[in-house]
């Protein structure tokens, strides 16, 4: 996965898993599958989710070339998820060593005026130079908002992430997200330092 697509997909009914690995805004029920558009560059994905042991799950987003998968980790505040490996980036590459607060929040936030922080520890090199920094996300739901996407017609919570760090410079940006409850993300839109990825809904079901 690219560091930006990770970075910007991150600024993310059914309980399959349990009240712990599943929201009422982001739902990760095995049966359901959802078919998304990055607006980018046209590309089009499958995003599934499955059990990986107690407390854990896996999503996978499967392009027409390649498949990405995320794991989770399932706590009574949210979802986590630390990826393993380094993540490129221009110039050199980054590991996140280190995952402050949740990306998922529980079902407890899910309200206007809801809010939520997380911060990740960086470790990498650009260039010849061996980096530490942070990259820090700031989300709030700021409104409820109808909107249209190839998907349907939904009734959303409009979350604002603001993101900022460093790793030898200063980066940030900020992006909006429109969650449907018993759905999960139907639109993005982001920008940044390093560019942006929006991307919509085409089709939700089982």
């Amino acid at each position: 996965m690219k560091a930006w697509g990770f970075w910007a997909v991150v600024w993310l009914g059914s309980l399959a898993f349990g009240n712990v690995c599943s929201s009422a805004f982001y739902p990760t029920d095995p049966d359901l599958r959802w078919r998304y558009r990055n607006l980018n560059d046209n590309q089009v994905y499958t995003q599934t989710f499955s059990p990986a042991g107690v407390g854990a799950l896996l999503e996978q987003r499967r392009f027409a070339t390649r498949t990405e998968t995320t794991q989770w980790t399932c706590t009574p505040q949210g979802l986590r998820t630390l990826p393993e490996g380094e993540l490129p980036i221009p110039g050199g590459s980054v590991r996140l060593t280190k995952l402050t607060g949740v990306v998922i929040p529980s079902n407890e936030t899910w309200r206007v005026g809801g809010r939520w922080t997380y911060r990740y520890e960086l470790r990498g090199r650009i260039a010849l130079f061996d980096l530490t920094g942070f990259l820090e996300v700031e989300n709030r739901i700021v409104a409820r908002e109808t909107i249209s996407v190839p998907a349907g017609r939904f009734e959303t919570l409009r979350v604002e992430a603001s993101f900022r760090g460093e790793f030898g410079i200063g980066f940030g940006g900020r992006a909006t997200y429109w969650f449907a409850e018993g759905v999960g993300v139907v639109k993005q839109v982001s920008e940044g330092t390093f560019g942006g990825q929006s991307s919509e809904l085409l089709e939700f079901g089982r």
